[in-house]
């Protein structure tokens, strides 16, 4: 795989995340995607898992905030459900954003973990701009039709995720 495309963690989900691990080595800050990361594609409600996470993230003093491409609208709601600040219109997989996001935190892009379903905007961006990249599975094969097509350039590379929920 062509490094730039390979995340630097690949995790079956956000449960498996040992934040305590992460603090120790240093990470301080968590950009976390929306659709089909922490919320079924297009919708604004929350998961558990994420829920969870954000809760573990909280006791160890590690910021996240919620980076995705949907419109303000859209994340503002998702983020107000997560009760986590947000960055909309990221334009993954932009680096200047990634780094735009990053220093909004205060923080450096090796201090931050960028967690995202799709190699070719969450990783590929994450990788430019220098943060550190986990890979998850989709929460649901129901995704946006540019998606689909990412989808099939990732099986192409290599990379074959099924979704966490059917």
């Amino acid at each position: 795989m062509i490094p730039i495309l390979k995340p630097d963690y690949s995790v079956e989900s956000l449960q498996v995340l040992n934040l305590k691990d992460w603090h120790q080595k240093g990470i301080r800050g968590v950009l976390i995607d929306l659709d089909n990361t922490i919320s079924p594609w297009r919708k604004t409600t929350i998961t558990q898992e994420a829920f969870d996470f954000f809760e573990r993230a909280a006791v160890l003093e590690i910021q996240v905030l919620l980076f995705s491409n949907a419109a303000a609208a859209r994340a503002g709601v998702a983020a107000a459900n997560a009760k986590i600040p947000f960055f909309p219109s990221a334009k993954k997989p932009l680096p200047w954003k990634f780094k735009q996001a990053v220093k909004t935190m205060g923080l450096k892009p090796q201090q931050v973990l960028m967690i995202g379903d799709q190699i070719f905007t969450d990783t590929l961006g994450g990788n430019l701009a220098g943060c550190v990249t986990v890979l998850l599975p989709p929460l649901e094969a129901n995704e946006y039709g540019g998606t689909k097509i990412l989808r099939f350039m990732e099986r192409m590379i290599g990379v074959k995720q099924k979704p966490r929920k059917s």
